[in-house]
């Protein structure tokens, strides 16, 4: 080789190494046209810029449309910037389809739009994900706006991941499998997001530590927020409307979670907050209207339901059923149902006095209940 050929050579390498080099040292990046944010390295899908920087880094993903799923397992922040006219950074179904690309502890196999695993430190912010087209998908249990699984540890609080001014919406298609967000073993903070148009279940946490505050849900098909097993969760000043059966359920034993100052509308087939076999749980300063139970416990112990306000009740403002004892519920108002507390405890040990029951032709009743043991009915 000649000597100009070999220094050409050295050239060429050490240029390349100083522009991966550069790349790999670039903390912050952004996705879309070149216009938009023009000082930063551009990539023009979210998983190549996902692929590309190092750990900790920034995306910024500017104004568009972006139809792609997105897998991310390293800490970043991935955030949606607008263009000055409140234009979005939009995450839609790719023209060939969704496929199955991740698992759940609750579910198995499913498809996510965007998922974050097997991390920590993750942040997502001022996104939309639109599941507009997407269909039913061949091995998938469920479809996914946004998972997060195994994010954080126990250490972590909910400091594991976030998920803010996040919208998902649009997560049907005929096989009726559509979840908007789910946390799933992850040590995360959900809040402020807009979630609407949901096949199930607008947000499941599934067995790990969450807080989930000042969402908005509506049209959510089955539950609008579902904590099972989700050890000291918050659910906190979440607004939640128009959904077929329950607003907010929690089940699965000693959940130890606070539900308060949530506003639930709307849910005249189905409990508006539901405690399935759920233990240890404070539901406080909630108000629930037109629901056919605002508050129904199913196998309730040492939970504490006080300063709730329950409206326009379909059946029973209060539903006590299959008690094991130890449930503390006062100071509650009641406007409107056929009995103001309905109970059947038969350990007894639930204190029901006082509350405030207005336009209820029975105060407390201690028959027998015929109410379904499920949220949806069967």
């Amino acid at each position: 080789m000649s000597t100009i050929m070999k220094a050409t050579k050295i050239a060429f390498v050490l240029v390349g190494g100083l522009q991966g080099q550069n790349l790999y040292a670039a903390t912050k990046v952004a996705v879309g046209p070149s216009t938009c944010q023009p000082s930063l390295v551009h990539f023009s899908t979210i998983q190549a810029a996902v692929n590309a920087v190092p750990f900790s880094a920034t995306i910024v993903v500017c104004p568009g449309t972006y139809a792609e799923q997105v897998v991310i397992s390293q800490p970043l922040t991935l955030q949606g910037v607008t263009d000055g006219t409140g234009n979005a950074a939009v995450i839609t179904v790719p023209a060939a389809g969704l496929v199955v690309n991740a698992t759940s502890y609750e579910f198995g196999a499913v498809t996510a739009q965007v998922l974050v695993q097997n991390t920590v430190g993750v942040t997502l912010s001022d996104l939309t994900i639109d599941g507009t087209g997407g269909t039913c998908v061949g091995g998938a249990n469920r479809t996914v706006g946004l998972e997060f699984y195994h994010v954080g540890v126990a250490q972590d609080g909910v400091a594991g991941g976030k998920i803010q001014n996040v919208v998902v919406r649009n997560q049907k298609n005929s096989c009726a499998i559509g979840e908007g967000i789910v946390s799933d073993t992850s040590y995360i903070t959900i809040n402020a997001n807009e979630l609407h148009d949901i096949d199930r279940t607008a947000i499941s946490s599934n067995s790990a530590k969450n807080y989930i505050t000042n969402n908005s849900i509506q049209r959510s098909q089955n539950y609008g927020i579902i904590v099972d097993g989700g050890n000291h969760s918050l659910l906190s000043g979440n607004s939640i409307s128009d959904g077929t059966y329950a607003g907010i359920v929690l089940e699965g034993g000693y959940t130890f979670a606070t539900v308060s100052k949530n506003t639930i509308l709307n849910t005249p087939s189905a409990p508006g907050i539901y405690l399935l076999y759920a233990y240890d749980n404070i539901v406080t300063q909630n108000t629930v209207s037109n629901a056919a139970w605002p508050l129904l416990m199913t196998g309730g112990y040492q939970n504490t339901v006080q300063s709730n306000v329950f409206n326009l009740a379909g059946n029973d403002g209060i539903l006590d059923q299959f008690s094991f004892g130890g449930n503390n519920i006062t100071r509650n108002t009641v406007n409107e149902g056929a009995f103001g507390i309905f109970t059947d405890s038969s350990v007894g040990g639930d204190v029901l006095v006082p509350n405030n029951l207005f336009n209820v032709p029975v105060t407390v009743d201690p028959g027998p209940t015929t109410a379904p043991t499920t949220a949806d009915g069967t």
